[in-house]
């Protein structure tokens, strides 16, 4: 712990820096202004004690000072510590755009990453973002997405106390609108009706792969919601539809399942379009693929070697089912999409599908508030989608295998 000390008029602190040595810095302050000094110094040692700890973590040289780079690389390494799910997109932002963005007279220039964590000011952040306008290779969301990421690791060296204010404050007007690169991709970036259908009952699309496109589709479910759903989460018997429990999520980076994108588990009605299909794969198709019967605790669309689908490797088959059917290449998120577009074409109330699809929001009358099954199934038996050339299937329980 360092001390204030008087030199004449003038305060300044005393201090053990990261090696343990004893140095007196200025702090422009008179006597008279120790309250001011104090808090100077509770940011001195504040900083100095994260030297020390990323000294020994090796994640500093002993008497290298703190710059954005260097605690960019201390930020990102507690976050992929924390297992936060964003934390590759972070750091391909801030490696990309942030760190090596140069500033300065030419001959002089110095890249926002060799600041001092402390002469970070909003002049800077600002001049970033135009930069990065300015070159017109980024969609404006993707400029917002940089500037977030910059301002959540900014927040959190305020909170350790190594700058005294967050730098990230541009004035209304000044972040790009969120709109995309391409205005008119997103109009565009939809299945019509009869593209669906096809999409469900196409023999020339393996079964399975029909089956996840009847989960995207007709339940308005994530791709990695579909590829977390398991047997036991489905109750057919529920009237007047059939009830899916969406309740987790299956990441990729994570290579687990872990809870849904808003954190808001939901039961999903199970439309009767949805319905047939799953009874068909259960009582023949998904044994087919497997080799056995299915159980309660299986995956109803695992992938051919029983794990979770892939949502990389779903995409470029995706796109390959797209090609052989002679459809242009969407998303497959695109299904989710076209699945609230319909929908509402068909007369399904907005709220409701909202609730469907994103479960209810976090405010405290959503928590207070229960929608009647009925009214969540009347909203999806609003679609009209049928199945080409398919046979009713009764779909009853099957006992667990064990």
């Amino acid at each position: 712990m360092g001390s204030i000390q008087r030199r004449g008029k003038k305060l300044y602190l005393s201090f053990q820096n990261a090696k343990g040595e004893w140095k007196r810095q200025a702090t422009g302050l008179c006597v008279g202004q120790e309250k001011e000094a104090e808090k100077l110094l509770k940011r001195l040692d504040a900083r100095v004690e994260i030297e020390r700890e990323m000294v020994q973590k090796d994640q500093l040289e002993p008497g290298e000072a703190i710059t954005l780079k260097v605690y960019a690389k201390r930020w990102l390494a507690s976050r992929k510590a924390r297992d936060i799910a964003s934390v590759k997109d972070d750091e391909t932002r801030l490696n990309l755009h942030v760190l090596p963005y140069k500033f300065g007279p030419i001959g002089l220039e110095k890249t926002l990453g060799q600041m001092f964590m402390a002469d970070i000011r909003p002049k800077h952040v600002r001049d970033l973002v135009r930069a990065l306008e300015q070159k017109g290779e980024l969609a404006p969301r993707t400029i917002r997405h940089v500037y977030f990421a910059l301002r959540g690791m900014m927040h959190d060296a305020q909170v350790d106390e190594l700058v005294q204010s967050n730098p990230c404050v541009m004035k209304k007007g000044e972040l790009p609108k969120k709109v995309d690169k391409d205005p008119s991709w997103r109009p565009n970036a939809i299945f019509t009706r009869d593209e669906v259908e096809q999409l469900l009952c196409d023999r020339l699309i393996p079964e399975d792969r029909r089956v996840l496109n009847g989960f995207l589709f007709l339940a308005g479910l994530r791709f990695g919601e579909a590829a977390a759903a398991r047997w036991r989460s489905y109750d057919p018997i529920v009237k007047p539809l059939g009830k899916l429990a969406v309740t987790s999520s299956y990441s990729v980076r994570k290579k687990r399942e872990g809870r849904v994108k808003t954190e808001q588990p939901r039961e999903v009605p199970v439309h009767p379009t949805l319905a047939k299909i799953l009874a068909t794969w259960k009582l023949s198709g998904w044994e087919r693929m497997m080799g056995r019967p299915p159980r309660n605790d299986d995956l109803i669309i695992p992938s051919r070697e029983g794990a979770n689908r892939s949502v990389n490797h779903s995409l470029k088959r995706f796109h390959e089912d797209l090609d052989r059917i002679g459809f242009r290449h969407r998303r497959q998120h695109d299904l989710r999409r076209s699945f609230i577009s319909l929908a509402r074409t068909d007369g399904a109330r907005l709220d409701v599908l909202k609730w469907i699809t994103h479960g209810p929001d976090t405010t405290i009358m959503d928590a207070y508030t229960t929608l009647p099954w009925p009214l969540l199934c009347e909203a999806i038996s609003c679609l009209k989608i049928r199945l080409m050339d398919s046979p009713v299937v009764k779909l009853t329980s099957v006992p667990d295998e064990g």
